[in-house]
């Protein structure tokens, strides 16, 4: 197990040993692994971000629908009451009589006690704009941006916000007062805004968009918030920003912490979060951009270079990570000219080329292939 102590976050989700303890576990290999991970605790992390991948690229179990299931049911019964009748007519109890029926029955009427129960929780109150504004307790400028135009508003801080058409921004004038304590930033969003905020460690920045808080310590990002929309998004151009729901119940220690802590998106990714079922996804957004240090512009140009340097080149210039089995890919060259492509048509060409296919997950690319076509 020694080998593992330097493996990175792909080399686990491919290595067989770790796949074959995520998808098919043994006692044995659990008490491996287990005691593995209490020897390096500082792995946990990493391996459970490996076991998620692995089972988010395993094939789907198949589900049934709730006809199917009603009708399932309904077949169950018949079989019963057939099955039943023929029984009492030899003089035997009732079918509904029976042991099996009657723990049958109490299984439907607590499924039906938990459907409601999943039910009334299902609806939790809608947080607004003008609520959260209401509750500010200190007073706040708003801008409102009445113009065909992105309108930009300078915070005295530095930061700048760029604010869409038909959205409105609420601010306090100084952030020294804000409601919930001098160290920090925090404003208001019903729309959409970018938000190119000035670094301050000592001060995060807030921004209180419905239903979802989006804690930054200097960074650039979009927040979408449309009153009459039931998603709330952000997306990330520059540096990390974590987000989490109002409603979580450790939402006011990740909003006193000096961390990012929450659910932590990074360049080229996004949340969505569902009004109604309050639930987070990550993903990357639809149109990824080369994100690297200002200089020359990346030149996607090759000849001959093993696709692992070609994905290893992709993942510096778009800031997203790209998974994928080092040992097969080191074994497959390439020559090709992707700087005026997309970065989805560069995977998509790069791919085919190697006979691969890659996914969204997660936030990250993870590409699976057995190798050249040639090989």
């Amino acid at each position: 197990m020694d080998r593992y102590r330097d493996f990175s976050l792909g080399e686990f989700v491919w290595d067989k040993s770790f796949r074959n303890w995520v998808l098919n576990p043994t006692r044995e290999d659990d008490e491996t692994w287990q005691n593995w991970l209490a020897a390096h605790p500082d792995k946990r992390e990493m391996v459970e971000r490996a076991r998620q991948l692995v089972l988010s690229i395993r094939p789907a179990n198949a589900s049934l629908s709730n006809p199917e299931k009603r009708k399932a049911v309904e077949r169950i019964v018949e079989r019963l009451e057939t099955r039943n009748l023929n029984r009492a007519e030899e003089g035997h109890s009732p079918w509904y009589a029976g042991r099996v029926v009657r723990i049958a029955a109490m299984l439907v009427l607590l499924a039906g006690f938990g459907w409601l129960f999943w039910l009334r929780h299902q609806q939790p109150e809608v947080i607004g704009y003008d609520q959260l504004v209401a509750a500010a307790k200190v007073e706040m400028r708003e801008v409102v941006n009445t113009t065909a135009r992105p309108l930009p508003v300078d915070l005295e801080d530095g930061s700048r916000i760029t604010l869409d058409p038909g959205s409105r921004i609420s601010y306090p004038a100084h952030f020294k007062g804000t409601p919930t304590g001098s160290g920090r930033r925090e404003v208001f969003l019903s729309g959409k805004a970018f938000f190119d905020i000035a670094k301050d460690p000592s001060r995060p920045f807030f921004v209180y968009a419905n239903e979802l808080v989006t804690k930054v310590l200097g960074t650039s990002f979009t927040v979408r918030s449309f009153a009459n929309e039931q998603e709330v998004s952000v997306a990330v151009k520059t540096g990390k920003v974590a987000v989490f729901s109002r409603e979580d119940p450790d939402a006011a220690d990740k909003q006193s912490s000096r961390e990012l802590t929450g659910m932590v998106i990074e360049p080229n990714q996004q949340v969505v979060l569902v009004r109604k079922t309050v639930k987070i996804t990550k993903s990357l957004v639809p149109e990824p951009e080369v994100v690297a240090e200002a200089g020359p512009a990346p030149h996607f140009e090759f000849d001959e270079t093993p696709v692992s340097a070609v994905f290893s080149a992709l993942q510096s210039a778009y800031g997203i990570d790209i998974i994928y089995d080092k040992n097969v890919m080191d074994e497959c060259p390439i020559t090709a000219t992707l700087t005026e492509m997309s970065l989805y048509e560069k995977l998509d060409l790069i791919c085919k080329a190697v006979d691969a296919s890659y996914k969204s997950i997660d936030g990250r690319i993870v590409v699976e292939g057995k190798g050249c076509r040639n090989n």
